[in-house]
């Protein structure tokens, strides 16, 4: 369902951008980057296209723009994380969520295992589902 729900949304955003480039005369080039192999396919795709007439004005006067395409799923680095105050090893190899309300979609990027979270923090319905649904268990800690 998430998956389906992430589909949508980027289908939404593109839409949107096509919708909005329309109005103000800009084109909107989404773009995905997550490895040094796609940075260098759109460096030679950008070089490609500074060699249409044209196209170098319309970059530099930005009516040619560039959208990163988000991932499906958030990387670690989307959700905010910290380390417990245990050894170094165990705060690598346990994460902890440190929010005070955790949605379903905060456990996407989670797999299998153990995952720290405040005691204090209060998992939504949904969330629940879908830590039993990964089997993720949660441990909740004094921060």
């Amino acid at each position: 369902m998430t998956a389906l729900r992430d589909e949508i949304r980027a289908i939404l955003r593109e839409e949107l951008a096509a919708v909005l480039a329309g109005h103000s005369g800009v084109t909107v080039q989404t773009v995905r980057v997550d490895t040094s192999d796609e940075l260098n396919a759109f460096a030679r795709n950008l070089a490609e296209q500074l060699t249409q007439p044209g196209f170098a004005e319309k970059l530099a006067n930005g009516t040619v723009r560039f959208a990163l395409e988000r991932p499906a799923t958030p990387t670690p680095s989307a959700v905010p994380m910290m380390t417990t105050p245990q050894s170094a090893q165990a705060s690598r190899a346990t994460p902890m969520l440190d929010k005070k309300l955790i949605t379903e979609s905060d456990l996407a990027q989670f797999g299998p295992g153990l995952l720290r979270i405040p005691k204090q923090a209060r998992l939504t319905p949904l969330a629940n589902d879908e830590a039993r649904r990964k089997g993720v268990r949660i441990e909740r800690i004094e921060t």
